[in-house]
């Protein structure tokens, strides 16, 4: 275990003050029962411009130390990040009380720290991860496990090797980091040899929104709140114009009428598209547009695909197709990291396609495309999903609000009471995320929000899909 931390903090821990060696040595004990051994390594960090691990140690369990008075919510925060290790056996939960002495001592008062979230309903909402600390998520006892079991199981799967990459800090500018990834996922037949992937995305927490100092955020943003999901299946990629197609073309079950056509060919950025804006030319590689993502579409036009999607599950699936809820989104844009992008604290026009014409934070510019690009082009997040920053702006199930007071805690779609009858719904603004080709990289953050209105379709809008259990509390849709 790393502690990240200042010279000085090693210091004090030496002159028996506190400091790395005093909270190692008090972890120790807390955790002795779940763990057969741990040991804690000061790394010091002086300097606010270096990187706060070397590339070599990415992959290891770190806390960051560097502040004296947020100690006790990071040792809180790495005693429930072992207890959801599997392999260990589990220490009992809730707060030690040498944490809650800690706190009391001091730590709340003390300079530089952020101040503490508006309480919600529950007061632990406002425990909130610092900068620099990675988001801790972990499977979530609300989630049934028969029910997740079941959900996960409920399609075939295979596996793939993938890529996914993540930038770093280097001199004084920025290098991308790729590594491998193996990820199993689930395929779902459409028909006409076209088939839609979907990855599993395992139930855990997570801090939804961004906070106050992150760069390019708006109070649509906040405040930020701890969101528990169950597990899920959502799209690998946003659905592309031959799956579109696929489904567009589909002859309604015996005794049933779709509730809505859909044009074959919506998109802008295809041979013979339509369109204002940008421009079209096929990609080194590419014979013709069917792995572009579709666009073009309305929040209507991705419902009614949804329902006929839902004919082509195995009946015995127990499952039913949606739009994804804003913090299911969230959350698997994310993949586990408190970073504006999941790729890091910047982004490049080499890991997603957006106007590279402009940079976020001092972050690297690039080409601005243009156009949409094939989707699965750059590497996927840790989680394997693809295009989650930028490519096209990507449709949820929830009505646009205009911040997160009384946000649902439970991941689902928030819908609001009031829009009873279809007149009311029709005028509900719905959200949008991920940022599209056209616009500037701060709109392409994992936080980022937009809306529009359900009927509006145009060439930088899309959509992926979410696979969840036939429950009714689950992504409740009106229409």
């Amino acid at each position: 275990m790393l502690l990240v931390c200042t010279s000085n903090y090693v210091r004090k821990a030496e002159q028996r003050k506190g400091g790395a060696g005093y909270e190692g040595m008090v972890v120790t004990s807390q955790v002795a029962r779940a763990i057969d051994t741990v040991k804690f390594i000061p790394l010091v960090r002086d300097n606010p411009s270096e990187p706060l691990l070397p590339d070599f140690l990415g992959p290891r369990l770190w806390l960051d130390f560097r502040d004296d008075g947020l100690y006790a919510e990071r040792l809180e925060q790495l005693l429930r990040e072992l207890h959801d290790q599997p392999r260990f056996r589990k220490p009992p939960l809730g707060r030690p009380p040498f944490l809650s002495e800690a706190a009391e001592e001091g730590s709340g008062s003390a300079a530089g720290q952020p101040e503490p979230m508006e309480p919600r309903k529950d007061k632990s909402n406002s425990d909130e991860p610092q900068k620099g600390q990675p988001l801790v998520t972990k499977p979530t006892p609300a989630e049934a496990p028969q029910q997740a079991s079941a959900a996960r199981n409920a399609l075939p799967t295979d596996t793939i090797e993938l890529e996914t990459a993540r930038l770093r800090r280097q001199g004084g500018g920025w290098r991308v980091k790729r590594q491998p990834l193996r990820l199993e996922r689930a395929l779902l037949t459409l028909g006409e040899g076209i088939s839609l992937p979907l990855v599993w995305i395992p139930g855990g927490e997570f801090v939804m929104g961004s906070p106050p100092d992150e760069l390019g955020r708006n109070k649509q943003e906040g405040p930020q709140h701890r969101v528990r999901l169950a597990g899920f299946w959502l799209g690998q990629t946003p659905i592309t114009q031959a799956q579109w197609r696929a489904v567009a073309r589909l002859v309604p079950p015996l005794g049933q009428r779709w509730q809505r056509q859909l044009p074959v060919n919506p998109s802008r950025f295809q041979p013979d598209g339509k369109g204002a804006y940008g421009r079209f030319a096929l990609l080194p590689g590419e014979s013709n547009s069917d792995q572009r993502p579709v666009e073009q579409v309305s929040w209507e036009d991705a419902m009614e695909f949804c329902r006929r999607l839902d004919t082509l599950l195995p009946g015995s699936s127990g499952l039913r197709c949606s739009l994804p809820s804003e913090a299911q989104w969230e959350y698997a844009c994310r993949a586990g990291e408190s970073t504006p992008f999941s790729c890091g604290e910047t982004i490049s026009p080499e890991l997603a396609n957006y106007n590279g014409s402009f940079s976020y934070a001092d972050g690297p510019k690039g080409e601005d495309r243009q156009q949409t690009t094939p989707v699965g082009a750059f590497p996927a997040n840790p989680w394997g999903l693809h295009d989650m920053h930028g490519n096209v702006w990507e449709w949820c199930l929830d009505h646009w609000h205009e911040t997160y007071d009384e946000a649902p805690f439970d991941g689902r779609a928030w819908i609001d009471p009031a829009a009873k009858d279809s007149e009311a719904e029709d005028n509900q603004s719905r959200l949008l995320r991920g940022g599209s080709l056209f616009d500037y990289p701060r709109d392409c953050r994992s936080a980022y929000r937009a809306l529009s209105g359900p009927d509006h379709a145009s060439h930088s809008l899309g959509f992926r899909v979410v696979c969840l259990p036939q429950d009714p509390s689950l992504n409740s849709r009106i229409k």
